[in-house]
């Protein structure tokens, strides 16, 4: 694996191949793509569970009720918290590793999937709907131990000049962890989303 140190370099070393290195930290298109998609995923999910509270989709349901709504939206937080937040956390580490700052972006958009992902399964009321919130719990879990601890090995690995920005790295997964504890405090005592959406359900 490559360790950012691109000081004075013409070629680094990615994945056992020799790469000129301003190949090396354009950003690829994949990432672009996996970028939209985070973000289109959760302004579709958020828009249809409003839509639907102030009855313009599916009338005289509400989110939590069974709707195509709650279909549609339960299917997107599977696709968010067991595809795309993988592939952020996958994506965001292989751009960390080309010193493109892409991998801040994708960081940051880790923790408003994890919310929305969270709440889409578990506002549906969906039969099961409690042992998949878990088990996506679980392999977001997993897939973060895993990549705090290789940023931590890379930390510890580090020359003097790359070790700020695999420090930043490492602080930032290790804020997320903290920020999924709270996260997931307030979504299961107080779940402000579905308050929100009640809110709007009974005064607009």
């Amino acid at each position: 694996m490559l360790t950012p140190d691109f000081k004075g370099k013409k070629n680094v070393t990615l994945d056992d191949k020799e790469v000129p290195l301003y190949e090396a930290k354009k950003t690829d298109t994949l990432t672009i793509i996996g970028l939209r998609t985070s973000e289109l995923l959760l302004i579709a999910g958020f828009l249809l569970v409003f839509l639907n509270n102030v009855g313009i989709f599916a009338p005289g349901t509400y989110f939590g009720a069974f709707s195509w709504v709650m279909v549609v939206v339960f299917s997107i937080g599977l696709t968010i918290n067991f595809v795309m937040i993988p592939y952020l956390y996958f994506s965001s580490f292989k751009n960390f590793q080309k010193e493109n700052y892409c991998w801040d972006r994708e960081t940051f958009l880790i923790l408003p999937s994890f919310f929305f992902g969270t709440f889409f399964l578990y506002g549906s009321k969906f039969y099961l709907s409690w042992i998949i919130l878990v088990l996506s719990i679980m392999v977001i879990s997993v897939v973060h131990y895993k990549f705090l601890r290789l940023s931590w090995k890379l930390l510890l690995r580090s020359s003097n000049e790359a070790f700020l920005m695999q420090q930043e790295y490492f602080l930032s997964l290790k804020y997320l962890t903290v920020y999924y504890f709270l996260l997931l405090a307030s979504l299961i005592l107080f779940n402000p989303l579905q308050q929100m959406f009640i809110w709007i359900r009974t005064n607009v």
